[in-house]
Protein backbone atom coordinates (compact mmCIF):
# COMPACT_ATOMS: atom_id res chain seq x y z
CA UNK A 1 0.00 0.00 0.00
CA UNK A 2 0.92 3.76 -0.60
CA UNK A 3 0.91 6.40 1.98
CA UNK A 4 -2.38 8.20 2.76
CA UNK A 5 0.04 11.19 1.34
CA UNK A 6 0.97 9.74 -1.84
CA UNK A 7 -2.68 8.07 -2.43
CA UNK A 8 -4.00 11.81 -2.70
CA UNK A 9 -1.91 12.91 -5.43
CA UNK A 10 -1.11 9.99 -8.09
CA UNK A 11 -2.50 7.87 -10.62
CA UNK A 12 -2.37 4.66 -10.16
CA UNK A 13 1.30 3.29 -11.13
CA UNK A 14 -0.18 -0.58 -12.12
CA UNK A 15 -2.84 0.35 -14.98
CA UNK A 16 -2.43 -2.27 -17.10
CA UNK A 17 -0.95 -2.25 -20.76
CA UNK A 18 -2.96 -2.67 -23.89
CA UNK A 19 -5.74 -2.28 -21.75
CA UNK A 20 -9.53 -3.22 -21.99
CA UNK A 21 -11.45 -0.23 -21.42
CA UNK A 22 -14.85 0.56 -20.46
CA UNK A 23 -16.16 4.44 -19.44
CA UNK A 24 -19.46 5.46 -18.47
CA UNK A 25 -21.32 8.97 -17.35
CA UNK A 26 -23.74 9.06 -15.44
CA UNK A 27 -26.06 11.92 -13.43
CA UNK A 28 -24.87 11.95 -9.72
CA UNK A 29 -28.05 10.71 -8.42
CA UNK A 30 -28.86 7.50 -6.12
CA UNK A 31 -30.19 5.65 -10.18
CA UNK A 32 -26.58 5.73 -11.09
CA UNK A 33 -25.08 3.34 -8.28
CA UNK A 34 -26.95 0.33 -9.37
CA UNK A 35 -26.12 0.94 -13.14
CA UNK A 36 -22.46 1.56 -12.75
CA UNK A 37 -22.74 -1.52 -10.66
CA UNK A 38 -24.77 -3.55 -13.58
CA UNK A 39 -22.63 -2.01 -16.34
CA UNK A 40 -19.71 -2.97 -14.18
CA UNK A 41 -20.92 -6.71 -13.92
CA UNK A 42 -21.71 -7.02 -17.78
CA UNK A 43 -18.16 -5.90 -18.66
CA UNK A 44 -16.12 -7.44 -16.73
CA UNK A 45 -18.03 -11.19 -17.45
CA UNK A 46 -17.05 -9.73 -20.87
CA UNK A 47 -13.63 -9.59 -20.64
CA UNK A 48 -13.68 -13.37 -18.81
CA UNK A 49 -12.87 -11.93 -15.20
CA UNK A 50 -15.80 -13.76 -13.31
CA UNK A 51 -13.76 -14.25 -10.25
CA UNK A 52 -13.66 -10.34 -9.56
CA UNK A 53 -17.37 -9.49 -10.54
CA UNK A 54 -18.38 -9.63 -6.87
CA UNK A 55 -15.47 -7.48 -5.30
CA UNK A 56 -15.55 -4.67 -8.34
CA UNK A 57 -18.99 -4.41 -7.97
CA UNK A 58 -19.07 -3.79 -3.99
CA UNK A 59 -16.11 -1.04 -4.74
CA UNK A 60 -17.87 0.57 -7.95
CA UNK A 61 -20.83 0.78 -5.34
CA UNK A 62 -18.77 2.69 -2.94
CA UNK A 63 -17.18 4.76 -5.43
CA UNK A 64 -19.79 5.57 -6.80
CA UNK A 65 -21.97 6.52 -4.00
CA UNK A 66 -18.90 8.47 -2.62
CA UNK A 67 -19.29 10.49 -5.99
CA UNK A 68 -22.61 11.19 -5.47
CA UNK A 69 -22.48 12.68 -2.10
CA UNK A 70 -19.12 15.13 -3.34
CA UNK A 71 -21.17 16.26 -6.27
CA UNK A 72 -24.45 17.60 -4.12
CA UNK A 73 -24.65 21.32 -5.05
CA UNK A 74 -22.49 21.44 -8.09
CA UNK A 75 -24.29 23.30 -11.05
CA UNK A 76 -23.95 20.17 -12.82
CA UNK A 77 -23.24 17.13 -10.97
CA UNK A 78 -22.02 14.46 -13.23
CA UNK A 79 -20.08 11.32 -11.99
CA UNK A 80 -17.90 9.14 -14.67
CA UNK A 81 -17.07 5.54 -14.28
CA UNK A 82 -13.51 4.18 -15.77
CA UNK A 83 -12.83 0.13 -15.95
CA UNK A 84 -9.46 -0.76 -17.14
CA UNK A 85 -8.03 -4.37 -17.84
CA UNK A 86 -5.48 -6.34 -18.59
CA UNK A 87 -7.33 -9.49 -18.18
CA UNK A 88 -6.08 -10.69 -15.15
CA UNK A 89 -6.26 -7.29 -12.59
CA UNK A 90 -8.96 -4.34 -13.01
CA UNK A 91 -8.43 -1.28 -12.28
CA UNK A 92 -11.62 1.42 -11.48
CA UNK A 93 -11.82 4.85 -11.80
CA UNK A 94 -14.42 7.54 -10.48
CA UNK A 95 -14.44 10.92 -11.04
CA UNK A 96 -16.32 13.72 -9.65
CA UNK A 97 -16.74 17.53 -9.73
CA UNK A 98 -15.71 18.20 -6.42
CA UNK A 99 -12.02 18.70 -5.80
CA UNK A 100 -12.37 17.76 -1.64
CA UNK A 101 -9.87 14.59 -1.60
CA UNK A 102 -11.46 11.46 0.21
CA UNK A 103 -10.53 10.72 3.66
CA UNK A 104 -10.32 7.21 5.36
CA UNK A 105 -12.08 7.57 9.02
CA UNK A 106 -10.42 5.09 10.94
CA UNK A 107 -12.59 5.97 13.88
CA UNK A 108 -15.82 5.18 11.95
CA UNK A 109 -18.41 3.04 14.17
CA UNK A 110 -19.93 -0.07 12.98
CA UNK A 111 -23.32 1.42 13.47
CA UNK A 112 -22.10 4.77 11.63
CA UNK A 113 -24.03 5.68 8.64
CA UNK A 114 -20.37 7.14 6.82
CA UNK A 115 -16.81 6.24 7.14
CA UNK A 116 -16.52 2.76 6.60
CA UNK A 117 -16.45 2.84 2.88
CA UNK A 118 -12.89 3.36 2.19
CA UNK A 119 -12.24 0.72 4.72
CA UNK A 120 -13.59 -1.30 2.96
CA UNK A 121 -11.85 -0.29 -0.40
CA UNK A 122 -8.71 -0.26 1.31
CA UNK A 123 -9.48 -4.25 2.42
CA UNK A 124 -10.67 -5.69 -0.48
CA UNK A 125 -7.91 -3.53 -2.88
CA UNK A 126 -4.38 -4.31 -3.84
CA UNK A 127 -4.25 -0.13 -4.15
CA UNK A 128 -6.29 2.91 -4.02
CA UNK A 129 -5.50 6.39 -4.59
CA UNK A 130 -6.95 9.81 -5.33
CA UNK A 131 -5.63 12.04 -7.65
CA UNK A 132 -7.20 15.88 -8.96
CA UNK A 133 -7.98 16.06 -12.72
CA UNK A 134 -10.02 19.00 -14.48
CA UNK A 135 -11.88 20.33 -12.20
CA UNK A 136 -12.59 17.67 -9.94
CA UNK A 137 -10.94 14.09 -8.65
CA UNK A 138 -10.23 10.90 -9.51
CA UNK A 139 -11.01 7.80 -6.97
CA UNK A 140 -9.56 4.55 -8.49
CA UNK A 141 -8.91 1.14 -7.04
CA UNK A 142 -6.97 -1.64 -8.26
CA UNK A 143 -8.44 -5.56 -7.30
Amino acid sequence: MTTAAARCCLEPSTTPRCPLTSRLELGARPTAVPCARMITRQVIREWGLPGLVDTAELLVSELVTNAIRASCGLPEPTIRLWLVSDRSTLVIRVWDGSGEMPVVCQDASPDAECGRGLLLVEALSKDWGAYRRGHGKVVWVLI
